[in-house]
């Protein structure tokens, strides 16, 4: 079976530069105002996927989060990981100068291979990554 893994590179690639220049975004308007009145919009985590012949592991990187908060929906060939990331009290007061560490609400959308048939397989949290084993079926 031949994968089409450098268009997902591709993808996955520009995916993750749009979401550099939307924390930048988030950084500089979060720098202009000043404070934390608002939480800022929704942060899609990094993500790694390794696929076999027969499932996709996604290893999300979710620093912080509550596992058992952790929202996981596989709908048709679209996997969605959403939560949420608790901001320290400490936040809360004071001027923000520096924001990298992405917190509030997570979510990430993930479109698998067209022409296969997904079912959730064995999920686990450990060490700050949220891991999902995707079966696939054709």
């Amino acid at each position: 079976m031949k994968s089409d893994f450098s268009t997902w590179q591709q993808a996955s690639e520009l995916v993750e530069q749009a979401e550099r220049i939307q924390r930048i975004f988030l950084q500089l308007a979060a720098n202009h105002f000043g404070t934390l009145n608002r939480s800022p919009a929704a942060s899609a985590p990094p993500v790694n996927v390794v696929e076999t012949e027969d499932a996709c592991w996604v290893i999300t990187a979710i620093p912080g989060a509550d596992a058992d908060q952790i929202e996981i929906r596989l709908q048709g060939n679209e996997l969605l990981i959403a939560g949420a990331r608790p901001i320290p009290s400490c936040c809360s007061q004071g001027e923000l100068k520096i924001w990298e560490i992405p917190l509030g609400r997570f979510e990430r959308r993930l479109h698998l291979t067209p022409a296969v048939t997904f079912t959730l397989g064995d999920t686990r949290f450990a060490d700050g990554l949220f891991i999902v084993q995707i079966h696939k079926s054709r």
